[in-house]
């Protein structure tokens, strides 16, 4: 569409080059369905209205699961996995927005307005609090602004002239995260202590961390392309026949430059905006909420290391079912947790999101882009793995007689449970994770990350 097509992208076979008209159509009509989604006050019967929101949330709907089955961007393999996604997302988001959360829940998305009130610190102190537990630390920024406690108020009520509504359809459309609305699960800051960010801080963490790391990983990666995957006579060789340590330093790099790409959008989208506050538009909460190297499970690495972009989509359409059939296979009342359902449901869902990203990448070959839903069923197995394992573990240590307090809860920890936790992290990502890597250099993705 605007340059050479790549000629080793392996799109679904019958698909075609996207055109622009394809591109904008889907969220323009979801933005008009949007508007007509708040009832209005003062019309007592609304069934005209429903009627047309309806329709155009269908036409939406199908648009955008129509995007990558139909389509794909010739130039680039990255580009067509995204579209994939996007359109994935962008439908499974229309069916949420105006038949699921309405019908089932009776619910309709409200603004949220975070308010910061200034927070006293001794001196001294909560700049060590900022550089060991804060988002700012995690982005290695430096805060300059004073320490704040952030509360959330929900409005009572509903946009209802029509300027409102084309403001309140227009953020929400644009707040992936559901960052701003009742209608997320995204944003797991876990305390309302926090500093906020400016946009010298968010361009000094570009500049002195994001960028070397997201260069380092670049460079890896291109030279075990060049080296290993590729030759003079435009053979690529496959992801096996490298060694396991270059398995692992790929799969590693691979995971290090998706990390620090999305930090790097994200803090550039930040400092872009800036300029709209207070409008909610501006309104970046954190990306990740826990430095990688304080994490001491898969569990955490999931919940706090990596992005929660696709949060809504997995709790609606894989925690939630995962939870109601362990109720029903166990028999659990509604108030009791399912946690092996929340967690294997989460996990499936992503499994079928990644999986299908990469098959529109691989020619349509459903074996060849299994890699994505081997690697992240393998993550929901672990976690339940090691969530058994810890209760066993303190179950065993509360009966040893060696702990001391009332409960026995205080000396339940040994100072070796986090080098052991990091280890089993660390391990089952990158060994799981080569599963995402031999997909990413079969679709031809580990060339174009390598520049060629």
């Amino acid at each position: 569409m605007f340059t050479a097509p790549r000629h080793d992208l392996k799109p679904i076979p019958g698909t075609t080059p996207l055109t622009p008209q394809a591109a904008v159509l889907p969220p323009l009509i979801y933005y008009l369905a949007l508007i007509l989604l708040p009832p209005f006050p003062n019309l007592p019967k609304q069934p005209l209205i429903a009627i047309v929101r309806s329709i155009l949330a269908a036409i939406a709907g199908t648009l955008f699961f129509r995007l990558p089955l139909v389509y794909h961007v010739s130039f680039s393999v990255g580009l067509t996995y995204q579209l994939a996604l996007v359109g994935l997302y962008g439908g499974c988001r229309v069916l949420d927005a105006f038949f699921i959360s309405p019908f089932l829940f009776k619910h309709i998305p409200r603004r949220v307005k975070y308010h910061h009130q200034p927070r006293i610190e001794t001196p001294g102190v909560w700049r060590s609090r900022a550089l060991s537990n804060s988002y700012f630390n995690l982005h290695f920024l430096q805060p300059k602004e004073a320490a704040i406690t952030e509360i959330a108020t929900t409005d009572k009520g509903l946009p209802e002239s029509w300027k409102d509504r084309a403001s309140w359809a227009l953020e929400l459309e644009l707040a992936m995260r559901g960052a701003g609305f009742t209608w997320t699960s995204a944003d797991v800051r876990h305390t309302k202590k926090t500093w906020t960010p400016t946009a010298r801080d968010r361009a000094h963490s570009i500049i002195v961390h994001v960028l070397p790391v997201l260069g380092t990983c670049f460079m890896i990666i291109r030279y075990i392309y060049l080296n290993d995957l590729s030759s003079s006579s435009g053979h690529v060789a496959s992801f096996d026949d490298l060694s396991f340590l270059k398995q692992i330093i790929l799969t590693a790099a691979l995971g290090g430059f998706l990390m620090t790409a999305f930090a790097l959008g994200h803090s550039t989208f930040a400092i872009a905006l800036a300029p709209l506050k207070p409008h909610p538009l501006s309104y970046f909460p954190p990306l990740y909420t826990t430095r990688i190297w304080e994490l001491t499970s898969v569990r955490s690495f999931w919940s706090y290391g990596w992005h929660r972009l696709f949060s809504r989509l997995f709790l609606v359409y894989g925690v939630w079912p995962g939870e109601w059939v362990e109720r029903k296979l166990t028999g659990k009342r509604p108030d009791q947790p399912a946690d092996v359902g929340k967690v294997l449901g989460g996990f499936i869902s992503s499994a079928f999101v990644h999986s299908f990203a990469a098959y529109t990448v691989v020619g349509g070959v459903l074996r060849d882009a299994l890699g994505e839903a081997e690697f992240f069923t393998g993550c929901g197995m672990a976690v339940v793995i090691e969530e058994v394992v810890e209760r066993l573990v303190l179950s065993q240590r509360r009966k040893s007689k060696k702990t001391s307090g009332k409960d026995g809860s205080s000396a339940l920890d040994r100072w070796y449970d986090g080098i052991v936790g990091r280890i089993w992290w660390v391990s089952v990502l990158l060994y799981n994770g080569r599963h995402f890597a031999r997909g990413w250099v079969k679709a031809g993705l580990v060339r174009e990350m390598a520049g060629q």
